[in-house]
């Protein structure tokens, strides 16, 4: 037995806590024998990193940054560890290359801001995560007669929990909330218990992308056109423009003065306030002017287009009252 081995042997009974996410840190410990687990509370809930096992090692970067522990270690059963102190290490850097010590440090910074940003993800953006893993877990399967997608709920449960790492009750409540939107349901079978029943799939899809668009755009990245709000202000014209355009069974020309007085009395404001507005439409082709025969002043109107920003816009208005609610 060589002298580390004599000098930092250490026992841990079935329960014992090995150390503390937030403890100070000054060793590492590798397993010769047992198990451990690794955990921290994220979001006021226990995630559980990882099971080690014989040659797993623990506690390193504490140990090479000198950082407070960024985990729990609990041992599973009787485990035999070799703890290594900093001093041990720093001694066996020695005899190192200088980038050596300095990787070691990198890697250990690049661990500690990946923690961090884990930190960051909220119950919002793990339902998000679940939606998204569902999608890709039933598209793979195929429609029965009534164009549903039907599943055991509890399978598919349990593998979402293991893949996302987050607790069977959480996933499980996603899914319930699923379940009263209109596009799923669920239901009892005698053979396989509870079904899951996917009603309106390319619908679902279409919200799990949205789900991503907003988990994206909390990292950074770009929204999608098609997943770009609209403002308070562009929102009011376009659904005040369906509403007119309705009423006149869309009839593309709509006199300017009538449309404007009835704008201001629905809003209480004047359609001047919103040139910014009406330029862009403008600008996109939605709305353009006109004269008549009479000289009367008028808008015409893309139905088309129209048609599609109302649609588009229903359908974040939905997705955002879905998302809130999962």
């Amino acid at each position: 037995m060589s002298f580390l081995e004599k000098k930092g042997a250490r026992e841990f009974a079935e329960g014992d806590i090995i150390f503390n996410e937030g403890d100070a840190g000054s060793s590492m410990f590798i397993i010769q024998s047992g198990e451990v687990e690794v955990s921290a509370i994220k979001n006021k809930q226990k995630v559980v990193y990882a099971q080690l096992g014989k040659g797993a090692i623990f506690g390193e970067m504490a140990l090479i940054d000198g950082h407070p522990r960024s985990a729990t270690v609990v041992a599973l059963r009787q485990t035999h560890c070799i703890e290594m102190s900093r001093m041990l290490f720093q001694k066996n850097l020695e005899g190192m290359p200088a980038w050596m010590a300095s990787f070691f440090q990198i890697m250990a910074e690049r661990l500690r801001d990946a923690n961090k940003h884990a930190e960051t993800l909220t119950t919002q953006d793990n339902s998000r995560q679940v939606v998204m893993l569902v999608s890709n877990y039933l598209s793979a399967m195929e429609p029965n007669n009534l164009d549903e997608i039907v599943t055991p709920w509890k399978p598919l449960v349990k593998d979402i929990s293991l893949l996302l790492n987050l607790p069977y009750d959480q996933v499980d409540q996603v899914l319930n909330k699923i379940t009263l939107t209109p596009v799923a349901k669920s239901e009892m079978n005698y053979e396989h218990g509870r079904m899951l029943i996917m009603q309106d799939f390319s619908h679902f899809k279409f919200f799990a992308d949205y789900c991503k668009s907003r988990f994206d755009e909390k990292l950074g990245n770009e929204l999608p056109d098609q997943f770009r709000k609209m403002t308070a202000k562009e929102t009011e014209i376009i659904l005040f423009l369906k509403k007119v355009m309705q009423e006149q069974r869309w009839e593309p020309e709509i006199e300017q003065h009538l449309f404007e007085e009835q704008f201001d009395a629905v809003h209480a404001k004047p359609l001047s306030d919103y040139r910014t507005e009406l330029r862009k439409f403008r600008n996109s082709n939605l709305i353009s002017s006109k004269l008549d025969s009479d000289d009367v002043k008028m808008y015409v109107v893309d139905a088309e287009k129209l048609k599609t920003l109302t649609s588009m816009t229903e359908t974040i208005q939905e997705f955002e009252e879905m998302d809130s609610k999962i």
